[in-house]
């Protein structure tokens, strides 16, 4: 073993070394449990990466013995990129370092870095169901989002026509607080994240059926029929969801079935622990067990964003007092609040905005220090364009964006100019935030459509990145390329209209794709080719002397095929988005059906080719048409440097932008806008589903009312948003939603009381 400082002086050879914060966190020993609270751009990464050095070539540790996990795949890459980049360096300095005995350096030389398990919470429980099981066990089958959100379509809303049920469509319209867009992709959702949080709550499921008020309890029952269903399924194909997966491997670490692994634990590392639920603590805490409690968990209260995903923020407030109550020792906080992403005067920003409203202070970290910086850093300060509408809004922001990544710049009044990093800057470098990212809402155009049109319309044209901007299904590449597809596969839609389990918004949308798919081939714009191909497929005539159509045939060279005559799906950076979509369907569709995602064409049983024509309607295209699957964060790998990528601030967390734009308010003309966008009356579905299940939880009864939660929810999405800055800061709507303005909104410095912060003082930013 060497010493630490060994360590950090070969660290050093490469970058700097860790800050006194950091600091703390590498010289805990290995032991030690640690709640390491780290705000933005503090270097947790950082942190969590020296530690895991740490303890495998200081304390020893075996780097088999040292798990760590983290919440998106994206961040686990990122953080094993870390460990081994810098592992790697770190080693081959070590091993030149005279100051270094020589069986230090045999030691560092014998070390497999790579044996550090890194991942994701859901890979490392794949793994253990696969690699520890019973002789003559099969592992089971991991079903993706793709899968489950089909099975639960088919198996738990459309079988036996519940989504006909009204008992049912009335508990689900509660729940979903609004009938607008209600429709079955909605309803399959809202049973998915039941089903879900059952699990992620550790609810008693048998008690929540039973125990309800009874004018519920026929519409719980039919819920819990539907879930039965599902699950059945995902049985009789032996499949789990992640769900399952986790629940599984918790059953299997608490009666011991896993020692093969955990006797060889040593530490226990947690990243974007803020995100956890119930289920996944108590599987970190087994793990910990393991090793005598040498858990460390690095989170942020103030950038949990995920309870429509099951988290619980609580769990990591409260962390040292439900940490002490399982292994009787204290864990030792560490705050990381050196910032070194953001200008002083963003970081500014960034602290009054955390500690505006009184509310919020309640589920904080007690003791939370302000970000701050070990040497000041002056930018420009923090601007903020408001205009009298949204017209006005986007042609001004789309000239600004233009002038500085197109033009010479953009000028302030003081003689300061915005400009493009001179080197290697583009648009890419800019991103503008928003709680949504549609183009569209009840048919109105949203500032992401403005600002796409204002961008395309200027010379030269600035494109957008934004596949999540409209509904899937109404995208004109995709409804070109579905109408093509069913043309290929059903044509002239006979099947179709003897096939069940098609969602009434998938008809509507097959009958618009066809005809989108049918005006494409009659066009002058018609691809060479394109008529033939697809008549080729129509017919099942391959259209060449001696060869004969086979019996049966993958879909997914039908898709291949006809992607050869659409460009955008293979050459733009939506298009290929949208590709993806349809491939991953697909093999779902493979995974769940009884034709494994092939069409058969057999002239002496034409019921076999009708049949799976059947299920390609229902398991393959029918989900995408009902807006059941869309494109998620997972599919968005990277963003194009060319264009200006518009973001949901969900999906921005992680990220930074050297000038980041955040709307603030372009939807806010008047107080009839949305309130729960800006200052909520009442809770959301992820709300009422925290009161409607966790009564049967551990978790117990929320403490806070659901109106507050929605406060809280907001107050952390904007700092998210806000920090995500490392230049320039430009906060953007309308006039009305300007501080101060008629349209109260916490985005713009509103407390819950209904008080404007921002406008009691000096506004916190420069207007344009």
């Amino acid at each position: 073993m060497v010493s630490l400082d060994d360590l950090i002086r070969a660290l050093k050879t490469f970058r700097p070394g860790p800050d006194a914060q950091q600091l703390s966190v590498l010289q805990a020993a290995p032991g030690q449990s640690l709640f390491v609270v780290a705000g933005p751009g503090t270097g947790k990464t950082t942190a969590l990466t020296l530690r895991i050095l740490k303890v495998v070539l200081v304390d020893g540790a075996p780097p088999r013995g040292v798990l760590a996990t983290t919440f998106t795949v994206k961040a686990a890459a990122e953080l094993r990129s870390r460990v081994l980049g810098w592992g790697f360096a770190v080693i081959d300095a070590l091993k030149k370092d005279r100051g270094v005995s020589t069986e230090q350096r045999d030691f560092v030389a014998s070390l497999d870095i790579n044996q550090v398990w890194t991942g994701t919470v859901d890979s490392l429980c794949e793994q253990l169901l696969r690699d520890y099981r019973a002789a003559g066990t099969q592992p089971p089958v991991l079903a993706d989002e793709f899968v489950s959100k089909t099975l639960m379509l088919r198996e738990g809303l459309f079988d036996n026509k519940r989504h006909e049920d009204g008992v049912l469509d009335g508990y689900l319209g509660t729940l979903n607080g609004s009938r607008w867009n209600f429709h079955a992709g909605t309803k399959a959702e809202l049973l998915q994240s039941i089903w879900e949080r059952r699990f992620q709550d550790q609810v008693d499921w048998g008690a929540f059926v039973a125990n309800g008020p009874q004018t519920e309890a026929r519409a719980r029952q039919i819920v819990a029929d539907a879930l039965y269903a599902y699950e059945a399924a995902l049985q009789a194909r032996g499949m789990v969801d992640f769900s399952l997966l986790e629940d599984e491997v918790l059953r299997r670490l608490k009666g011991g079935q896993i020692e093969e692994f955990t006797r060889d634990l040593r530490v226990v590392l947690v990243d974007e622990y803020q995100d956890s639920n119930l289920l996944q603590e108590q599987l970190y805490f087994e793990l910990a067990a393991a090793c005598g409690g040498a858990l460390t968990v690095v989170g942020d209260d103030d950038q949990s964003l995920y309870r429509f995903r099951g988290a619980t923020v609580d769990l990591f407030r409260d962390f040292p007092a439900r940490y002490r109550a399982r292994f009787h020792k204290k864990p030792q906080t560490v705050f990381l609040s050196n910032n070194y992403r953001s200008t002083d005067e963003v970081r500014t920003l960034v602290n009054g905005y955390a500690t505006l409203d009184r509310g919020y202070q309640a589920v904080r970290v007690a003791g939370k220090p302000v970000l701050a910086r070990p040497s000041p850093r002056p930018g420009l300060p923090v601007l903020g364009m408001f205009r009298p509408n949204i017209d006005i809004l986007a042609t001004d922001l789309a000239a600004f964006v233009h002038q500085v990544f197109r033009g010479k710049g953009y000028r302030l009044a003081d003689g300061r100019r915005i400009e493009r990093d001179p080197k290697d800057g583009d648009v890419g470098d800019c991103a503008l935030l928003c709680s949504s990212p549609a183009e569209w809402r009840s048919g109105k155009e949203r500032l992401p459509f403005k600002i796409r049109q204002a961008l395309e319309a200027l010379n030269p044209p600035i494109r957008t990145f934004n596949p999540r901007g409209e509904d899937l299904p109404s995208i004109p590449l995709v409804q070109q390329f579905g109408g093509l597809l069913l043309e290929c596969i059903d044509p002239g839609g006979v099947v179709e209209g003897q096939t069940s389990g098609i969602a009434p918004d998938a008809s509507t949308a097959f009958a618009e794709w066809r005809q989108a798919a049918l005006d494409l081939a009659s066009s002058p714009a018609a691809p060479i080719g394109l008529v033939d191909y697809a008549t080729g497929w129509a017919n099942r005539d391959p259209g060449r002397k001696g060869y004969e159509w086979p019996r049966s045939v993958a879909v997914i060279d039908l898709i291949y095929g006809l992607t050869h005559y659409f460009p955008d799906l293979h050459d733009d950076p939506e298009g290929q988005v949208y590709l993806e979509v349809f491939a991953r369907q697909l093999t779902a569709a493979e995974q769940i059906g009884s034709f494994r995602g092939r069409l058969v064409q057999d002239p002496r049983e034409p019921g076999l080719g009708d049949a799976s024509v059947r299920e390609l309607l229902r398991d393959f295209l029918g989900p995408i048409a009902a807006g059941v699957v869309q494109v998620n964060e997972d599919l968005l790998d990277s963003f194009p440097r060319d264009r200006l990528s518009i973001l949901s601030i969900h999906q921005s967390k992680g990220l930074e932008f050297p000038l980041t734009i955040v709307d603030v308010g372009s939807d806010f003309k008047d107080l009839r806008s949305p309130k729960f966008k800006r200052m909520p009356e009442d809770g959301g579905p992820p709300h009422r589903l925290e009161d409607l299940l966790r009564p049967h939880s551990p978790l117990g009864v929320p403490a806070r009312s659901q109106r507050d939660r929605a406060f809280d929810d907001l107050y952390r999405q904007y700092f998210v948003a806000f920090s995500r800055a490392q230049d320039i800061l430009l906060l953007v709507g309308v006039d009305a939603t300007a501080p101060g303005g008629r349209v109260p909104n916490i985005a713009t410095g509103w407390d819950r009381m209904g008080v404007c912060q921002w406008a009691k003082t000096r506004q916190p930013f420069l207007r344009l």
